[in-house]
């Protein structure tokens, strides 16, 4: 029964066993899984014999890498600056909110004065009209 074997631009290591690129990794029992030979072929590509393909493939995807994380990078600071901005607005409304708050309270309590007067200046309107 014969073994089966993959071969990556990566070194892989089993265990205490290290394989170089393009080294034969058995994949299977003894081996990596077939999940983790996915993982390497999609993060690292398919193996080629080209040793200069391997090279300037890596160095491809650094600069790939580096433009991503300056890219997030970029964008985490973006998001930081409109969360800071967000807070700010949002703290700005409670205020805002706090104090109309208690602008109402006032108006409810001036309303309730207002009524009270209202019915004695009713009360006194009905007085001075009654008849004799």
């Amino acid at each position: 029964m014969s073994k089966k074997t993959e071969q990556f631009n990566v070194t892989v290591k089993v265990g205490k066993k290290s394989y170089r690129p393009g080294e034969p990794v058995p994949v299977g029992a003894g081996g990596i899984t077939a999940e983790e030979a996915e993982n390497f072929r999609k993060n690292f590509g398919a193996f080629t014999a080209d040793s200069d393909a391997k090279a300037s493939s890596g160095s491809i995807d650094l600069d790939k890498l580096r433009e991503a994380i300056e890219k997030l990078s970029a964008d985490n600071d973006k998001l930081s600056a409109d969360n800071d901005r967000l807070t700010a607005e949002r703290d700005g409304a409670i205020g805002d909110r706090n104090t109309l708050l208690e602008q109402n309270e006032q108006l409810e309590t001036d309303n309730a004065t207002l009524a009270g007067e209202v019915t004695k200046l009713q009360a006194e309107i009905e007085k001075l009209t009654a008849p004799k």
